[in-house]
């Protein structure tokens, strides 16, 4: 008997279209933006907007934060992944994690032992987060889409978006305000501030230095220079010589 896959548990009723709050900064991303495209190809609605927790809302008291392996192998040391985890789950109590892609893959990471990687996982499990593991960005949006339809038709109110009350401390301001960068989520504003040490030295680096940091590409390095050197010009500010 063939093995059924999450595509095959897709509600096939029609009712009101589900919504799916998805953090700007997942947005920005390569991955993200598949996702939503596949959400939308699915037929639920996509509100684009600063999230305080997490990549993805879904309800009142869902909220999912997504990790891809390569995501998950950068982070295993790091005190924050577990930070951002838990204040995910404090704030919507039925959060969850996705794991996007093959967990073998972290087998050629002569860095990552099987210790490391399954402490990480029963850390969460011992914590009461759960994790979803999706094969890809598809099967990761077919997940979020079927989980909205389930609650959307249970609770039949849009999800609640709640908001950080305060900056716990000087390394999350940090972190906040590096993710502000084009393309910049958790994962690379950890790698940024580790490679220089500071948010200045971040915010003064040639894109030349930027592609020097892990998971930092041409184009994001390009993006973030541009943002950073392009002079401020609101709308309306902008006037010849010959009109002044």
């Amino acid at each position: 008997m063939a093995q059924s896959t999450i595509r095959s548990y897709l509600p096939k009723t029609e009712g009101a279209k589900p919504v799916i709050y998805v953090d700007s900064r997942e947005a920005a991303n390569r991955n993200g933006r598949k996702i939503i495209n596949e959400i939308e190809r699915l037929g639920a609605e996509v509100n684009i907007t600063k999230l305080d927790f997490g990549d993805y809302v879904l309800s009142e008291d869902v909220a999912v934060e997504r990790k891809t392996v390569f995501d998950l192998a950068s982070t295993l040391t790091d005190r924050f992944l577990f930070d951002q985890i838990f204040r995910m789950r404090d704030a919507y109590p039925n959060a969850l994690v996705i794991i996007e892609g093959y967990m073998g893959v972290l087998r050629k990471f002569r860095r990552i032992t099987p210790e490391a990687i399954n402490g990480t996982l029963f850390a969460l499990a011992q914590r009461g987060v759960p994790m979803v593991p999706t094969v890809d960005y598809k099967d990761t949006a077919h997940f979020l889409v079927v989980g909205t339809r389930k609650l959307t038709r249970e609770t039949r109110t849009l999800p609640t978006i709640r908001h950080r009350v305060r900056t716990e401390n000087i390394y999350e301001k940090q972190l906040y305000l590096i993710t502000g960068l084009p393309h910049v989520g958790s994962v690379i504003a950890n790698n940024l501030l580790k490679y220089f040490a500071t948010p200045r030295r971040v915010l003064t680096a040639s894109a030349d230095e930027l592609m020097e940091v892990g998971d930092v590409g041409p184009k994001i390095a390009k993006d973030i220079a541009t943002v950073l050197d392009t002079p401020y010009l609101p709308e309306g500010a902008c006037e010849t010589d010959e009109e002044q």
